[in-house]
Order: structure tokens, then sequence, then C-alpha cells
């Protein structure tokens, strides 16, 4: 069995995956895996559909979070306007140390 690319449960090979590969050898067996994957489409197809909307849901969500975040930056920079540096930001962090350099070579 080819055990590579498992991201999920349901990519996990089993038995029954073999016997499904297998071609079917008479009518009864033709007919029931027909319905078998006549239903497993129509459980596919829901499923895809409730994945579609909640993805629009969480979509619609991500929009109004960033909204609010955006919201609360621009409050942020009235309530406290950020400092302007007049300095290049090399000679602000020279002046703050308070320590020797030391240089090592290996």
């Amino acid at each position: 069995m080819k055990t590579t690319n498992i991201r999920t449960m349901r990519d996990i090979p089993t038995i029954q995956g073999v016997k499904n590969r297998s071609m079917p050898t008479n009518i009864e067996q033709v007919m029931s895996e027909l319905t078998q994957l006549v239903h497993e489409r129509i459980r596919l197809e829901r499923e895809n559909t409730i994945w579609l909307s909640n993805q629009k849901k969480t979509q619609s969500r991500i929009q109004q979070v960033q909204e609010r975040i955006d919201l609360l930056q621009r409050r942020q920079d009235e309530l406290y306007p950020r400092l302007v540096v007049t300095q290049p930001i090399e000679e602000v962090e020279k002046k703050s140390r308070k320590y020797r350099e030391v240089n090592l070579e290996y």
C-alpha cells in the first residue's frame, strides 16, 4: 500500500480500499457499488455546501475583525501620536548604550 502524502485520517489506506479498487464481477456488485457511490457523492456535496457556508462566515468574521483592528489603530494614533524621530535610529541607540563593545573574531 502507498503511504505517501497522508495528511488526514481520510488518506490512510485500508483493506476496504483494496476491495473498492477491484472491479465487480457480477451485476449485484455493480449495482451495490453504484448505490454506495451515489450516496457518497450526495454526502460529499452536502459536506461541501456546509464547508462553503462556513468559509463564507469565516471570511465575513475575518473582515469584521480587520475593520475593528483598523478602527482601534486609528483611535490609538489619535490618542497617542507617534513620536517623530529627528535623529537616525543608530545614533539614538549608540547614545542609549551603557556598556562597552567588544569585537570577537572567529
